[in-house]
């Protein structure tokens, strides 16, 4: 690279930075200009004036205390914010003019942070200033309005005094204290303590919505308890009388005096509806409210016992009948079936036990219809009496039907045991028809053992069923425990005969072989042994079967598949 070139690539970066330079520079003053308009508008807020036509007002108290107070929040801002402003923003003229970028950068940004905080400063008290100029406006016109609700509740108060029973002299003395709050209000008004003034119209304000929610709601209630609650109090006393002279018992304590104390809340009621104390009069309303509910309900649910007592004496000397005759029906029937059958759960006992709970339960149904003769009963108490009567009977009447019941079950159990004896017996004997059928030469001595055992239990099962008592719980037993045997030596017989069978059609089968294959005759002559001699069905089958597998891999298939399908057809 020559000298010139290097000379010229000088003055390019020399220019590059000269410009660039003059744009930040440029930047600077003009971030600066915008930074003193935001500061000229904050001056030029109407703050001072504000000040001076407070100061020019004749004010006092708390209102003069926030006049004084916004007073020294301006001086503050004006004799330090305003100048730590502006001597921020004269650094930073200086620093741009010295091309100091940075610091002219840094002083920049410090400047509009005290800017905008002060904004908000300025922002606020104009605000403050603004309220407390409009609150004496406020104030009168808020006056106004409240004064228009006293007139109206003061006018309601007087021509309907009557509507308010005894609650007109506390009414009345709230009015005078509403007037007395307005005297103040114009007292602070007139000494310029506009924000005193305004506390007070909150006060009126709720004072005044205090008494028109009494004035709206006291009437009703004053109405209710006068012409509802003393009204159902006096049926409560006239219903007392008249079912006392009708000789209804109650079970609570006197109930003149629980009427008496309902009679007491509601007169609480009253003097806090006088003293203007709406909420304790509405809660002592509300718990006589209940009271004369729940009173209501218990002499009335005492009347509608006596009907009730009266159906259930009816239905009770119905279902006595009843189950007196079922009693003796089921004596009856315990007695004719144990001649012919032994019984195992006591029932002669429990027919017994039985007849000793209905003797008592008509006892003390004999005994609670003569105390209700000689008026000595509560009505709800005995109907609770008769409704567990009621159940206690159904169900020993249900328990007397249900051990009949299970009684002359035991025919129709000895009837299917005597059927499933004749069953067995023709199981036994078409076993052994199919047997001899086979001509097979003999059998092996455990099949012998199992089949005279079964026998034997037949045998057993027809002796206990022609005694003179029988036992059916024993005969069930064995019936269960024959069936069981037959399923076992049915299943046993049919095994022997296939495999007896299979062997025959084996050896058939595998006599081609035996001249070629002189291991076929071997397993021929073995499986004749086991099959005429030792009556090995099995085991025989599974020799020939084997041997001939050897020979020819489709024979014992092709022969099992012949026996099944001619045993098929005998079947069908």
């Amino acid at each position: 690279m020559s000298f010139v070139d290097i000379l010229f690539i000088i003055v390019i970066i020399i220019i590059v930075a000269v410009g660039i330079f003059y744009y930040l520079k440029t930047q600077r003053k003009k971030e600066i200009a915008e930074l003193e308009l935001r500061k000229d508008e904050m001056m030029n807020v109407s703050i001072a004036d504000q000040l001076y036509t407070l100061k020019n007002m004749e004010l006092s108290g708390q209102t003069k205390r926030q006049y004084e107070t916004l007073v020294a929040n301006w001086q503050t801002i004006t004799n330090f914010k305003f100048t730590e402003i502006e001597s921020a923003l004269v650094g930073a003229e200086q620093y741009t003019e010295q091309i100091n970028i940075v610091k002219s950068k840094a002083t920049i940004e410090e400047a509009r942070e005290i800017i905008e905080e002060t904004e908000v400063q300025v922002a606020d008290l104009n605000q403050s200033l603004t309220d407390l100029l409009e609150v004496s406006n406020q104030n009168h016109e808020r006056s106004e309005a409240l004064l228009e609700r006293y007139n109206t509740a003061r006018q309601a108060i007087m021509n309907h005094s009557f509507d308010y029973g005894p609650a007109i002299e506390t009414l009345e003395k709230n009015l005078q204290y509403l007037e007395l709050n307005f005297s103040r209000y114009n007292e602070y008004t007139n000494n310029g303590d506009h924000l005193e003034a305004e506390s007070m119209l909150e006060t009126l304000s709720s004072d005044l919505e205090s008494l028109e929610d009494i004035l709206k709601k006291l009437p009703s209630m004053y109405d209710k308890i006068k012409n509802e609650y003393e009204d159902m109090i006096e049926d409560l006393r006239d219903g007392y009388d008249r079912m006392t002279a009708a000789n209804f018992k109650f079970d609570q304590e006197d109930i003149l005096d629980q009427i008496n104390q309902i009679q007491e809340k509601l007169n609480e009621a009253k003097a806090s509806i006088k003293n203007a104390d709406l909420a304790e009069a509405q809660t002592l309303m509300d718990k006589a409210d209940r009271e004369i509910d729940s009173m209501y309900d218990y002499m009335e649910a005492e009347a509608e016992a006596k009907h009730s007592v009266g159906q259930q004496i009816t239905q009770l000397n119905a279902l006595f009948e009843q189950v007196h005759e079922n009693n003796r029906y089921a004596g009856i029937e315990v007695d004719r079936i144990a001649q012919s059958y032994i019984l195992h759960d006591n029932e002669l006992e429990r027919v017994s036990e039985f007849a000793n709970q209905i003797a008592s339960a008509q006892e003390e149904f004999s005994q609670i219809k003569h105390d209700l003769e000689e008026d000595k009963l509560v009505y709800s108490q005995v109907e609770s009496k008769m409704d567990k009567m009621l159940k206690r009977l159904t169900e020993i009447d249900q328990n007397q039907k249900d051990l009949v019941k299970e009684l002359t079950q035991l025919s129709v159990r000895e009837k299917n045991a005597k059927s499933s004896l004749d069953l067995f017996e023709l199981d036994m004997r078409n076993m052994k028809r199919r047997l001899e059928k086979q001509h097979l030469p003999g059998l092996d001595q455990s099949y012998y053992d199992l089949f005279y055992k079964v026998t034997d239990q037949i045998e057993m099962l027809s002796k206990q069923l022609n005694h003179v008592r029988i036992d059916m719980d024993e005969i069930d037993l064995l019936e269960d425990q024959l069936e069981a045997q037959i399923a076992k030596l049915d299943e046993l017989t049919e095994e022997i005969l296939d495999n007896a069978t299979l062997t025959e059609y084996m050896i058939q089968h595998s006599n081609r072989f035996r001249y070629d294959y002189p291991e076929m005759d071997q397993a021929i002559r073995e499986t004749e042994y086991l099959f005429y001699d030792q009556y090995r069905y099995r085991d025989a089958l599974s020799v020939i079967e084997k041997a001939l597998y050897r020979v020819d891999q489709e024979g014992p298939t092709q022969v099992r598949r012949m026996y099944h399908h001619e045993k098929q057809n005998r079947i069908y």
